[in-house]
Order: C-alpha cells, then structure tokens, then sequence
C-alpha cells in the first residue's frame, strides 16, 4: 500500500466514525423525544399536577440533563474524528498541490460561507444540547408546579 492511498484509508476512516457518532446522536435523541412526549402525555392525561406526577418531572429532568451530556460527548468525539480527516485530507492535499478537486472544494467552502454567512456561525451541537436541556427545563418547571414552589399546582 502506498502513502497516498495509506492517508486516503485513515481519511475514510474518520468519515466514517463522524457518521456514526452523529447516527448515534440522531438514535438516541429520537428515542428521548418518544420518552419525553410519553412523559408528559402522561402527566398531562388527566389535567392535573400532582404528588403522584413527581417521578416522572423527575425522571424527565434526569433525562434532559442526560440528553444534553450525551449529546456534548457525541459532539467531542464527532470533532476528534473530523479534526484528524482534516489532517489526512490536509496531506493528500499536499501529496496533490495542483489537483483540480482542492480548486473545486476551496470554491465550494466560498460559496457556501457567502451563501449562509450568518446561519453557519451557529453551531448545530448546541441545538442539539438545548434541546435536551428543554426537556429538564419542563421537568424543573413541572417539579416545582408539583411542589408548590411556584405556581398553583
């Protein structure tokens, strides 16, 4: 094997390990929006708040808090794997200085930052964070309805 196609398997790789950890995020947070939505059907069935209710906020802060910690580790190990197929990608770059596809990509990258100048600055994983924190936001807020901390219950 060669070094260009030796670098051109290690970039794969960590393509590939980026699609897995945003496959697993993608499972995982479905699975929790099923949950959350169950929950709160639940709670919400009869019309009421009450003692018997708390489990579940609390079930449903611990979920969220969950969620987000998950999600934040999904996001580190998807970044791990995209800064090291920069590298490899990098190094076939300058195994191939004049190749047309670094043209196209670097056009490409323009374009796009032209395109959605002000979207692209928002990071994607912190929507993901935030909306796994909603879920222990509406758990907190139940808990304390439940409670009487704040509200009528």
């Amino acid at each position: 094997m060669d070094k260009d196609e030796l670098l051109w398997n290690a970039y794969q790789e960590h393509c590939t390990w980026e699609r897995h950890h945003e496959d697993q995020r993608s499972s995982v947070t479905n699975i929790m929006i099923a949950v959350a939505a169950g929950i709160l059907a639940v709670i919400g069935i009869d019309n009421t708040l009450s003692m018997s209710d708390l489990p579940l906020t609390c079930f449903l802060i611990i979920q969220g808090l969950f969620g987000s910690i998950f999600v934040a580790k999904q996001y580190e190990c998807f970044a791990r794997h995209q800064l090291l197929a920069g590298r490899y990608r990098q190094a076939l770059n300058d195994a191939f200085p004049d190749s047309y596809l670094i043209l196209l990509r670097e056009q490409g990258v323009q374009e796009h930052k032209g395109r959605y100048q002000y979207i692209s600055r928002l990071r994607l994983y912190l929507l993901w964070i935030l909306l796994h924190a909603s879920f222990a936001f509406f758990g907190i807020i139940l808990t304390l309805l439940i409670l009487g901390v704040w509200g009528q219950a």
